[in-house]
């Protein structure tokens, strides 16, 4: 069989996860059906001109997943379906109320990984509406959900707000709880914006998965009832625990 090499989406996203979603796609669109024999390392190493680590490296992923198994002297079996399961199980769904993005942030510990005193570039200056180069409060830390990883949170505050804080304050998950009962600020809605992104080497090994993992990013600007930004935040949520749902209504008035 001549061989069918795979070729990269993005040079950042390794050889053996590219070669895993080949075969993930086969199982999915039943080219390999429950209970097939998988091809045998040697075959894959030919078939896609890949090395013997990248082939088992992408068999493993399949297997953490639930999608293949490994029978003594039957090789390696496509699972049936019913038994396969994420390894990771259990998703928060945010229905788009401010008041629950604040209670996930009072129930769910944080990490701090960073905490700085920077000048906000050009689109930071423009969320918080303040100039360009003006100091601003920016922390890096991670949201954990029964101990494990599940977001990367990264905080732009302004000047003013930030150093009102304390630095325990500043550490704690519930920011904007904080701001209410400290600050009194009284806060109103929020504006923001969710697409996909892929991990990359280092948000891959805070989060604990592998590169190239498609990832929910969220950036969320949040207001007083006065309509001024108070704080401005990109957060990189693993999908596989964390997820976004919306209501969705017919417009009445026409």
């Amino acid at each position: 069989m001549a061989k069918q090499k795979i070729s990269f989406v993005s040079s950042r996203i390794p050889l053996y996860y590219q070669l895993e979603n080949v075969l993930r796609e086969k199982i999915s669109s039943g080219a390999f059906e429950p209970g097939d024999r998988m091809p045998t390392e040697i075959e894959l190493i030919e078939q896609y001109g890949v090395s013997r680590i990248t082939v088992r490296q992408a068999l493993q992923a399949l297997a953490d997943d639930g999608l293949i198994e490994r029978k003594q002297g039957r090789g390696t079996l496509v699972a049936a379906r019913r038994s396969r399961k994420k390894r990771f199980s259990g998703t928060i769904h945010l229905t788009g109320s401010l008041d629950e993005l604040i209670a996930m942030g009072m129930d769910t510990p944080v990490k701090v990984l960073e905490m700085n005193r920077v000048d906000a570039d050009a689109h930071e200056a423009e969320l918080l509406e303040i100039k360009p180069g003006t100091p601003i409060f920016r922390l890096k830390r991670l949201r954990l959900n029964e101990g494990k990883p599940f977001g990367l949170i990264i905080n732009y505050l302004p000047d003013e707000i930030g150093s009102s804080l304390t630095m325990a304050e500043l550490s704690s998950g519930a920011l904007l709880h904080t701001m209410e009962t400290k600050l009194g600020l009284k806060l109103d809605n929020a504006i923001q914006q969710i697409h996909a992104e892929l991990a990359d080497p280092y948000v891959a090994k805070l989060l604990d998965v592998r590169v190239g993992t498609a990832l929910l990013s969220i950036e969320r600007t949040v207001y007083t009832d006065e309509n001024k930004p108070v704080e401005y935040v990109h957060t990189l949520y693993r999908s596989d625990i964390y997820g976004y749902s919306v209501k969705l209504v017919r417009d009445n008035s026409k």
